[in-house]
């Protein structure tokens, strides 16, 4: 085990949480998603694996949130009808396929699993059998859980939903941040600058290019990671925006987002922002018709299509931008399937199908298998009783902010909702685990949790019989004799 420098300042600030109580500690542990080529820790047990900050700071904040006026709201927050119930059930199959299915089915199939060689990491197709990846992935998932829980806590009243909101809004802020480092650290022949948060044992692609134009990674090992962060950071906003919540601050916030996302050159954020819009202009148009339109949403689905047309034209004008634009569209899109990594991860994919069939839809085990899908890493590692109450739980944080009575408090459920929404959009096209990350979790506590939470979880108070007055009995009765 070694631990790094930034492990040194995730320390003291899960130190300073337990001294300055659960805001912080929330605040410090969501800001901490945006490290995703960050490790606090190298674990050379564990084969090397990374300990990210954000799982750190989470343990601190489980500390800060087991007293005795938080511990009952955790609970809650599992128990039926909550969605948090379809995680746990998740979680504990997860637990017992991971310990069970790689040894039931040794050597039954091949899966790609992690290895390392003289050439570096990779995946490799082995027999299946028990791995460190086992333990690992399934402790990340079971953490992811405890995440829910400690946040749908927190989230359990107004306050809470407002400060997340304040945190998931500066982390959108702090990413672009990050981009704007990233560009400057890069012209400049700085990189090493940004050493401290690429400790990562991954494979750090911070240098590529592609025609040209420096892909933008930001915080983050690679491109595609940057943009599935960023998709959700500008899902979140722009949810906001539509809604008419502090539009002078989610709008541009909202902007500047999209334009890292197309600054970003990765396939995971130019399809999963057409397929994200797409979703929420039929969204607009459903309360176009059902009168539930706000002014920023009427302004979305009149000026969108002029807007995007207005480009289109402009790019067509400009016979150099055209060629560039076509050439990253090329090489990016159109002719991304014939390149050597796609057709590696439609093999991810292809084997892991054929692990869900030869374990009989059982799984073989959280982290046995990889895949280049979100879903079907899920039908891979946890099989059909997994993928249901996997499925169950992501349709409940969807589907709960419609019974939201509170309007501002409604407005960010959704917002929340639409974040988990585009991070499982982006899973779909890029997601290699069964673990959609931290910050999907967060945003599915606070879509999850209904504000009365806090006014449920309080007992009726006792009815006490009223005495009768003096004027309603006549007055006092006479002493005896």
């Amino acid at each position: 085990m070694t631990f790094e420098w930034i492990g040194v300042a995730t320390l003291v600030a899960g130190l300073l949480s337990l001294i300055w109580g659960r805001r912080f500690a929330v605040t410090v542990c969501i800001l901490a998603t945006l490290f995703g080529a960050a490790a606090a820790s190298v674990l050379t047990a564990l084969g090397g694996s990374g300990l990210p900050p954000a799982y750190v700071l989470l343990g601190f904040l489980v500390l800060v949130s087991l007293r005795r006026d938080s511990w009952p709201y955790l609970l809650r927050s599992i128990r039926w009808p909550q969605p948090g119930l379809w995680l746990v059930l998740t979680a504990a199959y997860a637990c017992l396929a991971s310990v069970f299915m790689p040894r039931i089915f040794a050597g039954a199939t091949y899966v790609f699993t992690i290895a390392r060689t003289d050439a570096g990491t990779g995946l490799l197709l082995t027999p299946l059998g028990p791995v460190s990846g086992n333990l690992t992935q399934t402790i990340y998932f079971v953490g992811d859980a405890v995440c829910f829980a400690v946040f749908a806590a927190f989230a359990r009243d107004r306050a809470g939903k407002r400060w997340m909101t304040e945190a998931l809004i500066a982390a959108g802020c702090l990413n672009l941040i990050f981009a704007l480092l990233d560009y400057a650290t890069f012209f400049t022949g700085t990189a090493d600058a940004l050493a401290f948060m690429r400790n990562a044992p991954y494979r750090m692609l911070d240098t590529a290019e592609v025609i040209g134009f420096k892909r933008l990674v930001g915080s983050f090992p690679e491109a595609s990671a940057f943009a599935s962060m960023t998709l959700a950071l500008f899902a979140f906003t722009f949810s906001l925006w539509l809604s008419g919540f502090r539009t002078r601050i989610t709008g541009p916030l909202a902007g500047l987002l999209c334009a890292a996302l197309v600054l970003s050159t990765s396939t995971t954020a130019y399809a999963g922002l057409v397929a994200y819009l797409g979703l929420v202009f039929a969204a607009s148009l459903l309360r176009l018709v059902t009168g539930r339109a706000t002014v920023p949403r009427l302004g979305f689905l009149v000026i969108g299509p002029l807007l995007g047309i207005l480009v289109v034209c402009a790019v067509l004008l400009n016979d150099a931008l055209t060629t560039s634009i076509t050439d990253i569209l090329q090489q990016l899109i159109f002719s991304k399937g014939n390149s050597s990594s796609a057709m590696e991860r439609g093999s991810w994919n292809s084997q892991a199908l054929v692990n869900f069939f030869d374990s009989y839809g059982l799984g073989v085990g959280v982290g046995s298998a990889r895949a280049s899908n979100v879903v079907i890493a899920v039908l891979a590692n946890i099989g059909i009783p997994g993928a249901l109450t996997y499925a169950a739980f992501l349709v409940a944080c969807l589907l709960a902010p419609r019974t939201e009575p509170d309007p501002e408090m409604r407005v960010i459920r959704e917002a929340a909702a639409s974040s988990c929404l585009s991070l499982f959009i982006a899973g779909c096209m890029a997601g290699t685990t069964i673990d959609l990350g931290l910050l999907f979790f967060i945003c599915a506590a606070l879509a999850a949790t209904p504000t009365g939470l806090l006014a449920a979880m309080r007992p009726a108070p006792r009815a006490v019989p009223a005495r009768p007055s003096l004027r309603a009995s006549g007055g006092p009765r006479p002493m005896p004799a």
